[in-house]
């Protein structure tokens, strides 16, 4: 028993490094290289699995909201030549059981969540399941009423039409950024649903490759993919086997991606979950090239080295009386398994520029916390909407035809 607790204690120390998905390793080098020449800039915001939270969440601290998040988007249209606003689905409804035992406002809160997206500027977004519960009628009367920019390459209806554009070629600081969505058929729960509104969802890699090719055609020079297709293996598999996506934004996933994942040619993008963070990657444009060096892979693997070397060096130190036969063949492996890894890491610390030459990129997710100033306008349209919110019983007296009550909340 002794030798297992010890055991444990010993591989719970062993590797810091976090894994795939999850918080980060250190992106602080020890000795910051010199910062790089900063060109035209253009942010991507993305979000996704906001899944119907409109205000900061009840934890400590509170975090989320759609106003300290338009407060952010402000602040990214202040410094940037050029902004794109995303979102990967699972938007505009909460999971099934969050307003368990409350009357239904699901249109009200549909309507209040694409409101405050399309007054952020939203590009493009391609829905997740949960938004397509809402419906297809649902759905396109809130797109229309809020000038929702709904993209999908691969949702189709019962005469074979597209139920959405198939994607969006936009121009942002002098580049053609192309935009597609794809979302994955639907689960056995939700088969006979998608099955009565007669949607039909084909196959999510061939629709991704005919709207890359497509997007490429008609001039596109940086792709971003919103793929919301389900368990991070899932996504991994589709941006594998779809060439020439430069940026995906991840759905459902689940994953905090501090650090873009690299999975081919491109680099994958997530930043979870009900609203209490905001990604932000921003391209700098430096000389005309779209080939874009990570600015933080230097600090990275530097941070990821001193830590393998600390971790060395604590290895060789004595258990003391707590030390048996077993657990120094453990430590013995551990320490050639780590010598490894500091070869590896040093080698490709050796291949690194000491600098960043040329177009770069950073990636940040921003978490909405109470430090962040509510934006007035979304405070107000929060605010009404939750005042009118269905009571036991119905509306409140006096609400508009949308349910908000009349006055400065306006309309949604």
């Amino acid at each position: 028993m002794l030798a297992t607790l010890v055991l444990s204690a010993i591989a719970a120390g062993a590797c810091r490094k976090p894994a795939s998905g999850s918080a980060t390793a250190p992106r602080a080098s020890p000795t910051a290289p010199p910062p790089p020449q900063r060109g035209r800039e253009i942010a991507l915001l993305y979000s996704s699995n906001l899944l119907g939270a409109y205000a900061p969440c009840a934890c400590t601290p509170p975090q989320g909201g759609l106003a300290r998040r338009a407060t952010l988007i402000a602040r990214a249209r202040a410094e940037a030549n050029a902004v794109l606003f995303v979102d990967a689905g699972d938007l505009l409804a909460p999971s099934p059981d969050a307003d368990a035992g409350k009357p239904d406002d699901a249109e009200r809160r549909a309507r209040l969540l694409a409101t405050a997206a399309t007054r952020g500027g939203l590009t493009a977004f391609t829905p997740g399941e949960r938004d397509l519960a809402l419906g297809l009628p649902m759905l396109r009367r809130v797109a229309a009423a809020t000038e929702l920019a709904i993209v999908s390459a691969n949702l189709y209806g019962p005469g074979g039409e597209r139920l959405f554009e198939a994607d969006r070629l936009v121009e942002a600081a002098g580049v053609r950024v192309g935009l597609f969505g794809v979302s994955a058929p639907p689960s056995p729960a939700d088969a006979a649903r998608w099955r009565a509104a007669a949607i039909e969802a084909r196959d999510p890699v061939d629709a991704a490759r005919e709207a890359v090719r497509s997007l490429r055609a008609r001039g596109a020079s940086v792709v971003v993919a919103l793929v919301h297709v389900g368990a991070p293996a899932e996504s991994r598999r589709l941006v594998a086997a779809v060439a020439g996506i430069d940026w995906v934004v991840l759905g459902h996933s689940g994953l905090n991606l501090e650090a873009p994942e690299k999975v081919g040619g491109a680099r994958m993008l997530e930043a979870m979950s009900e609203g209490k963070n905001l990604g932000r990657l921003d391209l700098h444009l430096v000389g005309g090239g779209l080939a874009f060096a990570d600015r933080a892979e230097r600090g990275e693997i530097a941070g990821i080295l001193a830590d393998h070397r600390r971790q060395l060096t604590e290895s060789v130190r004595p258990l003391g009386d707590t030390d048996p036969a077993a657990l120094l063949e453990y430590r013995d492996s551990r320490r050639i398994q780590l010598q490894r890894a500091i070869d590896r890491e040093s080698a490709l610390l050796a291949r690194l520029p000491e600098a960043v030459s040329g177009s770069w990129f950073e990636n940040r997710i921003l978490a909405l916390d109470p430090e962040i100033p509510d934006d007035a306008s979304l405070a107000k349209l929060v605010e009404a909407y939750q005042r009118a919110r269905p009571r036991a019983g119905g509306h409140r007296p006096g609400s508009g035809h949308n349910g908000l009550a009349g006055g400065a909340g306006g309309h949604l």
